[in-house]
């Protein structure tokens, strides 16, 4: 996000920092409430609403039922007939307490405000040094941009996966950075979570080996608790999902957008341009693994663009007038065209120079 010169949109956010975070060295906003960051609130507070009021009957709680219907299938002995449901046993069995335990509203109430609580606080470290009023309207962005609300209306959890995969990324590298990361590889193992590996191998060696040694222990665990046969009836519904690969039920990504004679090498470009930036630093490979995550996965809904707000400080400083043109067209983007407008990100972040990355890491670091 920014607007109007570029020392103003450098000053819209505290000092970026690159992904190896510390406390921030704060620029402070020569006005109250920042024009930019209004504009975007606002754009997006319009496109949300109407979003929310048109999907809301539609989309509420589905992915939160079919949560608790996992559950109740587990302890049934019936898991994995329901071949939308793509998580492991694991992740059905952590959900046990909450259906058995808790009457139904309040089970999908207290899972919609965990993640919203959850999405709040990343907002609140995030803009610390801004004014009070400028902190609220970022609030007032990231929570109506629409891959935030899908998430929310869903009951999905990648909220929650961008919340972990910041907890590696804003911080220095470190073994227990990864744990958390481990349980989501044995939870929910997204396909867009490839590319992120990718980057903790280049970046984050600690985290990456505790987070596939945390998973393994976990599914190996899941596997000797809940039993095999879980397990085998889980792998079966991966074989052969529902939709995967399809155009229906929402499907934004680049193979099921456009036809294979494009889509192919587009996904060629899109290895070719991550690799280029994970060359170029920690921030811009960062940036690049999150849109190559969204874009070369077989199956990507609006929702998953919820980790692109991982993008923003970063791309921000390096770029901030077309950060700012991203921000305020990203809930338009993903309705209309999820792959163009995450290509045009990657693209972004590939037209800032190697050496520009590098005097913004070693300024971060010093």
């Amino acid at each position: 996000m920014g607007g109007g010169s570029e020392d103003h949109c450098r000053a819209m956010l505290p000092r970026m920092l690159t992904t190896r975070t510390g406390p921030a060295n704060v620029i402070v906003p020569g006005q109250r409430i920042n024009p930019g960051i209004l504009a975007v609130a606002g754009l997006n507070a319009i496109i949300g609403t109407t979003v929310a009021l048109t999907i809301a009957p539609l989309v509420w709680s589905v992915d939160g039922d079919r949560n608790l219907g996992a559950a109740h299938a587990l302890l049934a002995g019936t898991f994995g007939q329901d071949h939308g449901y793509l998580y492991s046993p694991l992740a059905a069995a952590i959900t046990v307490p909450a259906a058995v335990g808790l009457p139904y509203a309040l089970a999908v109430a207290g899972w919609l405000l965990s993640r919203l609580g959850v999405l709040l606080a990343g907002v609140a470290q995030q803009t610390r040094g801004l004014s009070n009023a400028d902190r609220i309207l970022v609030a007032l962005a990231v929570g109506s941009f629409v891959p935030s609300l899908h998430d929310l209306l869903l009951g999905n959890v990648s909220i929650l996966i961008t919340a972990v995969v910041a907890f590696v990324a804003w911080g220095a590298d470190g073994y227990g950075r990864g744990l958390p990361l481990g349980l989501i590889l044995a939870t929910v193992p997204k396909p867009a979570l490839i590319a992120i590996l990718l980057w903790m191998v280049v970046y984050r060696r600690r985290a990456f080996l505790s987070a596939i040694g945390s998973a393994a222990v976990l599914t190996l665990f899941g596997v000797v608790v809940i039993g095999a046969s879980a397990y085998a009836n889980w792998l079966s519904v991966l074989w052969h999902p529902d939709y995967l690969g399809t155009n229906q039920a929402g499907n934004l990504a680049l193979g099921a957008m456009v036809p294979g004679i494009l889509a192919w090498p587009l996904m060629a470009g899109t290895v070719v341009g991550t690799l280029v930036a994970l060359r170029r630093g920690e921030s811009p490979g960062l940036i690049a693994c999150l849109c190559a995550g969204l874009l070369i996965a077989p199956y990507t809904m609006a929702y998953g663009a919820v980790l692109l707000l991982l993008a923003v400080r970063p791309l921000a400083q390096a770029s901030p007038r077309a950060t700012f043109v991203l921000a305020a067209t990203g809930s338009i983007g993903v309705i209309i065209f999820l792959p163009l407008w995450v290509g045009a990100i990657l693209i972004s972040t590939l037209a800032v120079p190697r050496a520009a990355w590098t005097r913004l890491q070693q300024g971060a670091e010093s």
